[in-house]
């Protein structure tokens, strides 16, 4: 008769533990509903009369009742808090991470300080405490106690006890990683909403400076200034299509080149070559790049493609054509430029103000930048992706 007394018990043992493994509250870290669903079945399974839950506060100085359970008033309820300036001794215990146990708690010493203010008014005779740990540290326990009659512990209901220590620990891990999600997920939102004001504060500065290059070009009094004026326009303008790209996008940080160059190229050709019938071929991959080397790279891309549609495409060249590709190698991307104009001079002192330009802005990317002049002009840039 013991022998199946003994194997319907543990199996009520495993079956509680199961059914709170598999709880949702668990899950989602909802601490207050599964400490309540352990105390009920804590209670219940070791046929005991109070469970209570306790929790370290204000650097291990005072002990807080969480959630105290009486099983015969059917009762939730919490327990006075205890202080270590009333109870040294006992919070000594506690903070070795030491279980406390005791069959008589008549004949504790471990618990005597606590008598008088916990043990008698509550009818406590036996009691059994297990530490719950975070991370290596007790931030609390779990009491289980029998009340008017005395009960010796078995080794089973110690072994049942502590595993809802351990199942209660990381229900209390869980709730301070939710919370912890919770901030960052509000830090990241007020992140992206701060970049995203940013970034729409830069578009409309930049058009309010496109639109003051545009006065001033309209009161130059020669070609020359009107065209510097035209040539300063063109380069803020590729800044700002980045960060019309940036507002458009979730990802705030990066653009996709192929998309700004495509862009870039169609915008050249309404200003400098709708009279020309350009014939333009673009194989543009798909690539993001960070802002930081999309602002330079835009920069380099304006002024090749702008000295190709000022230069190349006069009224010599009968066919004009416009080749562009860009690809990534690994972690390398490479762009390419070609125009079938005559070429150029490159040591010529007014060629190379824009080859210094080219080059500095290179720099600023580790970009590698090979140019051919001969049977037109053709400029390769390599740059890492990252």
């Amino acid at each position: 008769m013991c022998f199946f007394w003994y194997i319907w018990l543990m199996h009520n043992y495993l079956e509680s533990i199961e059914e709170l493994s598999n709880s949702t509250h668990l899950q989602r870290g909802e601490i207050n509903d599964f400490t309540r669903k352990v105390l009920l079945i804590a209670t219940k399974t070791l046929n005991c009369n109070n469970c209570g839950v306790w929790i370290f506060e204000e650097n291990q100085t005072k002990i807080v009742s969480m959630i105290y359970y009486d099983r015969s008033e059917d009762t939730f309820l919490n327990q006075p808090t205890l202080n270590v300036s009333q109870f040294p001794n006992y919070f000594k215990i506690l903070k070795k991470n030491k279980i406390v146990i005791t069959n008589n708690t008549k004949n504790e010493p471990l618990i005597s300080e606590i008598m008088n203010n916990y043990i008698i008014p509550n009818r406590i005779t036996s009691m059994f405490d297990v530490p719950l740990r975070s991370e290596g540290k007790m931030i609390g326990l779990i009491s289980v106690e029998h009340v008017e009659v005395e009960h010796v512990w078995t080794n089973d209901e110690k072994i049942f006890t502590q595993s809802l220590a351990q199942l209660l620990s990381l229900a209390l891990e869980t709730k301070k990683k939710r919370e912890y999600q919770i901030a960052l997920e509000k830090i990241i939102i007020q992140k992206e909403v701060l970049i995203s004001e940013v970034n729409h504060r830069v578009k409309n500065n930049m058009a309010v400076i496109i639109s003051l290059i545009n006065l001033q070009k309209h009161k130059a009094t020669d070609s020359h200034h009107s065209q510097l004026f035209e040539e300063i326009n063109n380069k803020v303008y590729s800044m700002s299509m980045i960060q019309d790209q940036l507002n458009a996008n979730e990802n705030v940080d990066s653009i996709d080149l192929g998309s700004f160059l495509k862009r870039l190229i169609f915008s050249l050709n309404t200003s400098y070559g709708l009279d020309k019938s350009i014939e333009i071929n673009l194989e543009m991959e798909e690539i993001c790049v960070n802002i930081s080397n999309a602002i330079p790279c835009g920069l380099i891309a304006n002024e090749v493609l702008t000295n190709s549609f000022k230069y190349a495409f006069g009224d010599q060249n009968r066919f004009p054509k416009l080749e562009s590709r860009l690809k990534q190698t690994d972690n390398m991307v490479e762009l390419t430029f070609y125009d079938n104009g005559p070429g150029f001079d490159i040591n010529s002192p007014k060629i190379g103000m824009g080859m210094e330009l080219i080059k500095d802005l290179a720099e600023q990317i580790d970009a590698e930048i090979n140019i051919k002049t001969d049977n037109g002009v053709t400029i390769q840039m390599k740059f890492p992706i990252s």
